[in-house]
């Protein structure tokens, strides 16, 4: 009993501790985005963020730090990623935020199918060789290899659609009608907190468009035009005289 308690005094102290120095940083002119992942990365892994107080980490940043939410859980990502393929700060922080946020999307435990060599291959042996050859690629090309390597070129390549309606149209119709397609969607899976991941706005959109084009009813009626004989029965007027210079004279 008395050491669990030693080690939640611990734990405790160490929170603490990182909430200071999340804060102390966030006000510095001369912070270094590398040392708020690390430390981000620390409170997600350990939970902090539940000990001050908040539902998850992106809570946390939004609400006393005044970060964006998705700051904090692509910084916290980076460093979990890099850590999961064996890579040290000293390795990866040349490549640039930038470069680490396209690399760290993909997921170390996953396989690559080459189809020249016809063999699998460990995402985290690319998501190495990205990071140690971050020299040879700019940004967009590093984009461009990590939609390769998730099979998202071509047909599947991602698009970006932005589209204006009424604030009372969104109220009132698209956000309810996207929440009954989440519901029956489900969870496609768990973030870095342990939390249910809803489906993107994309999936969502693309789940009820579908519907719609599948249903019969949204179907354009079929003309049917063998009861036609002549074009002018198809027309249903008489037919048409073209003017002539003679006609004209």
């Amino acid at each position: 009993m008395n050491e669990q308690v030693i080690v939640g005094e611990a734990v405790a102290g160490r929170a603490a501790t990182v909430r200071r120095n999340l804060m102390s940083l966030v006000t510095s002119l001369n912070v270094n985005e590398f040392d708020l992942a690390e430390l981000f990365h620390e409170a997600q892994e350990h939970g902090y963020y539940a000990v001050w107080g908040y539902a998850s980490l992106a809570d946390y940043a939004a609400q006393e730090l005044g970060l964006k939410e998705r700051k904090a859980q692509y910084l916290a990502n980076i460093v979990r990623v890099m850590k999961a393929v064996g890579l040290k700060r000293e390795n990866y922080e040349p490549a640039g935020k930038s470069k680490l946020r396209e690399i760290a999307v993909l997921k170390p435990e996953s396989s690559f199918w080459n189809k020249d060599t016809k063999t699998s291959e460990p995402i985290s042996d690319h998501i190495v060789r990205l990071v140690l050859d971050h020299d040879k690629l700019s940004v967009k090309q590093t984009h461009e290899e990590v939609l390769r390597l998730q099979g998202r070129l071509g047909p599947d390549r991602p698009t970006t659609r932005s589209y204006t309606v009424p604030r009372s149209a969104y109220d009132n119709v698209i956000k309810p009608a996207f929440e009954l397609i989440r519901m029956r969607l489900g969870s496609q899976g768990r973030d870095a907190d342990g939390n249910a991941e809803e489906y993107k706005d994309g999936a969502v959109l693309e789940c009820i468009c579908a519907e719609v084009l599948a249903d019969p009813n949204n179907q354009p009626e079929p003309v049917d035009d063998s009861e036609y004989t002549t074009m002018e029965e198809v027309l249903g007027a008489a037919p048409i005289n073209i003017p002539t210079e003679d006609s004209n004279a």
